[in-house]
């Protein structure tokens, strides 16, 4: 460092003053008088570039182009920063939060009337650990205890359950998705998803399917 600052300083002292020596023979050109570059005598020379150097009263700005605006520069030495991080270096997601409001189960039997569960004490949470991955769990309102826990594909304001998850199963049944959609409305959650129960084969081998559809909306606190 000290050694850039002995040469910035040695730069200014021989541009203020020019010399009248020649350059040695370092790698630079040397002083040549008999080019047609410049064979005016030393002392016209001299006064030229001095003249050159007083300032005029109205300095072109084809050769000297206005200074840029130093407000657009970062400074170096400060950490480039996201906007949206310089709270606390937490990105803000439109998805993440705990929502309440109401829900509906419905179980479809075929031949046999549907079995309808309704909530207006629902719960949802929904997670967002990388950018566009959502985690959608539904929360039992009676324990606090997940049901089930959906991965989600986020674009924007709306997200696509992945199929073949499980959720909703019961002892001696499997019940998995089958489609599902979510979306988010500044605080207000919706989340609708179809799925299918298969209940374990019975001592003949046969099992019975019927029909899974869910529906929540809800507020965020």
């Amino acid at each position: 460092m000290r050694r850039l600052v002995g040469t910035a300083a040695l730069l200014v002292a021989c541009h203020g003053l020019p010399s009248s020596v020649p350059l040695s023979n370092t790698g630079a050109a040397l002083d040549d008088d008999g080019t047609v570059r410049d064979r005016r005598p030393r002392s016209a020379v001299a006064a030229a570039t001095a003249a050159a150097l007083l300032p005029t009263s109205a300095p072109s700005s084809a050769t000297h182009p206005p200074p840029a605006h130093s407000e657009s520069t970062p400074d170096a030495g400060a950490p480039l920063v996201p906007a949206s991080a310089a709270d606390g270096g937490v990105v803000a997601s439109a998805w993440q939060g705990e929502y309440y409001g109401s829900d509906k189960l419905v179980r479809h039997f075929e031949g046999d009337n549907d079995d309808v569960e309704l909530d207006d004490k629902a719960h949802t949470r929904v997670e967002e650990p990388s950018p566009g991955a959502l985690v959608i769990s539904i929360v039992n309102s009676a324990t606090g205890d997940t049901i089930c826990a959906l991965k989600a594909t986020a674009h924007g304001n709306d997200a696509n359950v992945d199929a073949g998850q499980s959720c909703f199963s019961e002892e001696g049944a499997t019940a998995s998705v089958t489609s599902g959609h979510a979306s988010v409305a500044g605080d207000r959650l919706a989340l609708d998803f179809s799925g299918k129960i298969v209940t374990e084969p019975d001592e003949d081998g046969d099992s019975v399917e019927f029909g899974l559809e869910y529906h929540f909306d809800g507020k965020r606190r």
